[in-house]
């Protein structure tokens, strides 16, 4: 008699965090930033729970960045899931560009910015790389998914990780991941 193995596929519900003070100013937060929900941020959690409460969801894992992890928080106490903090689903590591507005990183990083508008994939402010991006969320996300098979499970992240992780889903390229829309603030993806 052999085993059977159930063939049910996972659910991922993408969720990124509430709005932080860094979102409103128009500042690059990267991995560096651990800035804290808004008031706004907070309340955006409450009405996505309330949103998640028609799904079944089975696990919660998380950034473990402050402003993804409260959110979490949130969602989890009003379905009463616990959420699991994972690094890997950080945002990206955006080195020296972290606390900047585009108009700042554009004049104090005139040659990354031309390489990235060109199409290069280039370390932002000295950081990750969007395929390095892409590579620890797709890593992180297949083994999240292969703890959880035939279940629903809720990955609360940021813009850039997630817009990688549903970039590898759709075999998109790295080069237009800023056309890749996952909504704003607490915006919701379901693969």
């Amino acid at each position: 008699m052999t085993a059977h193995v159930s063939l049910a596929p996972t659910t991922l519900i993408l969720l990124r965090h509430g709005e932080t003070e860094w979102n409103l100013s128009g500042r690059w937060q990267g991995q560096a930033a651990d800035t804290p929900l808004t008031a706004l941020g907070r309340e955006q959690a409450r009405i996505v729970a309330r949103r998640l409460r028609s799904y079944p969801i089975d696990a919660i894992y998380s950034s473990n960045l402050l402003r993804a992890f409260e959110t979490a928080e949130i969602v989890g106490q009003a379905l009463g899931v616990a959420p699991i903090a994972e690094p890997a689903l950080r945002e990206s590591d955006i080195g020296a560009w972290t606390g900047l507005t585009w108009d700042e990183i554009t004049v104090r990083f005139p040659a990354e910015v031309a390489a990235m508008v060109a199409g290069q994939d280039v370390r932002r402010g000295g950081g990750e790389t969007y395929a390095e991006l892409q590579a620890r969320l797709a890593a992180a996300a297949e083994a999240i998914a292969a703890r959880h098979p035939g279940q629903t499970v809720l990955l609360v992240s940021h813009g850039a990780a997630l817009r990688s992780l549903v970039a590898h889903v759709l075999d998109a390229s790295l080069t237009q991941l800023n056309r890749i829309a996952i909504g704003g603030n607490t915006a919701l993806s379901v693969l």
